[in-house]
Protein backbone atom coordinates (compact mmCIF):
# COMPACT_ATOMS: atom_id res chain seq x y z
CA UNK A 1 0.00 0.00 0.00
CA UNK A 2 1.19 3.42 -0.70
CA UNK A 3 0.86 6.07 1.27
CA UNK A 4 1.19 9.91 -0.52
CA UNK A 5 2.07 12.89 1.10
CA UNK A 6 1.36 16.54 -0.09
CA UNK A 7 5.21 18.22 -0.73
CA UNK A 8 5.56 19.54 2.85
CA UNK A 9 7.64 22.44 3.22
CA UNK A 10 9.60 23.88 6.12
CA UNK A 11 7.77 26.72 6.04
CA UNK A 12 4.15 27.26 5.09
CA UNK A 13 3.12 30.83 4.63
CA UNK A 14 -0.88 31.31 4.46
CA UNK A 15 -0.95 34.25 1.90
CA UNK A 16 -3.63 36.06 4.35
CA UNK A 17 -1.38 35.87 7.09
CA UNK A 18 1.53 37.49 5.19
CA UNK A 19 -1.20 39.60 3.44
CA UNK A 20 -1.74 41.17 6.86
CA UNK A 21 1.48 41.32 8.76
CA UNK A 22 2.53 43.36 5.36
CA UNK A 23 -0.62 45.74 5.87
CA UNK A 24 0.47 45.71 9.49
CA UNK A 25 3.74 46.89 9.14
CA UNK A 26 2.90 49.32 6.77
CA UNK A 27 0.04 50.76 8.84
CA UNK A 28 2.96 51.14 11.97
CA UNK A 29 5.51 53.02 9.35
CA UNK A 30 2.78 55.45 8.10
CA UNK A 31 1.84 55.91 11.55
CA UNK A 32 5.31 56.51 12.33
CA UNK A 33 5.73 59.13 9.73
CA UNK A 34 2.25 61.16 10.37
CA UNK A 35 3.95 61.68 14.03
CA UNK A 36 7.17 62.84 13.22
CA UNK A 37 4.89 65.36 10.65
CA UNK A 38 2.87 65.81 13.38
CA UNK A 39 5.71 66.92 16.21
CA UNK A 40 7.41 69.23 13.44
CA UNK A 41 4.45 71.26 12.53
CA UNK A 42 3.67 71.89 16.17
CA UNK A 43 7.03 72.96 17.06
CA UNK A 44 6.84 75.24 13.75
CA UNK A 45 3.38 76.43 15.47
CA UNK A 46 5.34 77.25 18.40
CA UNK A 47 8.20 79.20 16.54
CA UNK A 48 5.52 81.48 14.90
CA UNK A 49 3.58 82.26 17.43
CA UNK A 50 6.59 83.64 19.17
CA UNK A 51 8.10 85.77 16.10
CA UNK A 52 3.81 86.53 16.15
CA UNK A 53 4.55 87.94 20.29
CA UNK A 54 7.83 89.72 19.52
CA UNK A 55 5.71 91.42 16.37
CA UNK A 56 3.43 92.41 18.29
CA UNK A 57 5.89 93.70 21.21
CA UNK A 58 7.66 95.93 18.22
CA UNK A 59 4.55 97.30 16.86
CA UNK A 60 3.45 98.11 20.30
CA UNK A 61 6.24 100.32 20.88
CA UNK A 62 6.10 101.82 17.30
CA UNK A 63 2.47 102.77 18.06
CA UNK A 64 3.94 104.88 21.55
CA UNK A 65 6.71 106.31 19.84
CA UNK A 66 3.91 107.29 17.29
CA UNK A 67 1.48 108.46 20.19
CA UNK A 68 4.06 110.13 22.17
CA UNK A 69 4.66 112.51 18.87
CA UNK A 70 1.66 113.55 18.32
CA UNK A 71 0.53 113.91 21.83
CA UNK A 72 -0.99 117.85 22.21
CA UNK A 73 1.51 118.31 24.53
CA UNK A 74 4.24 117.83 22.64
CA UNK A 75 2.77 119.48 20.12
CA UNK A 76 2.30 123.06 21.70
CA UNK A 77 6.27 122.30 22.56
CA UNK A 78 6.83 122.35 19.00
CA UNK A 79 4.70 125.14 18.47
CA UNK A 80 6.56 127.12 21.21
CA UNK A 81 10.34 126.30 20.15
CA UNK A 82 9.68 127.36 16.32
CA UNK A 83 7.49 130.63 16.80
CA UNK A 84 4.60 129.46 14.92
CA UNK A 85 1.30 130.80 15.58
CA UNK A 86 -2.05 129.19 15.24
CA UNK A 87 -4.18 130.58 12.63
CA UNK A 88 -7.65 131.86 13.64
CA UNK A 89 -10.07 131.51 10.28
CA UNK A 90 -7.60 128.49 8.31
CA UNK A 91 -8.73 128.41 4.72
CA UNK A 92 -8.03 124.83 4.23
CA UNK A 93 -11.15 123.67 2.13
CA UNK A 94 -12.37 126.37 0.17
CA UNK A 95 -12.96 126.09 -3.58
CA UNK A 96 -12.15 128.17 -6.08
CA UNK A 97 -14.17 126.19 -8.65
CA UNK A 98 -17.30 128.22 -10.29
CA UNK A 99 -20.61 126.92 -9.55
CA UNK A 100 -22.56 125.28 -12.57
CA UNK A 101 -26.11 126.09 -12.68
Amino acid sequence: MTIIEPNKSKYSYNSAVLLMSLSLACLAFSNIYIYNKNVTLKQSISEGTKNLQELQVVNAEFKNKLYKMTDLSNLNDVIKSNNLVKDKSPKYFETKSLAVN
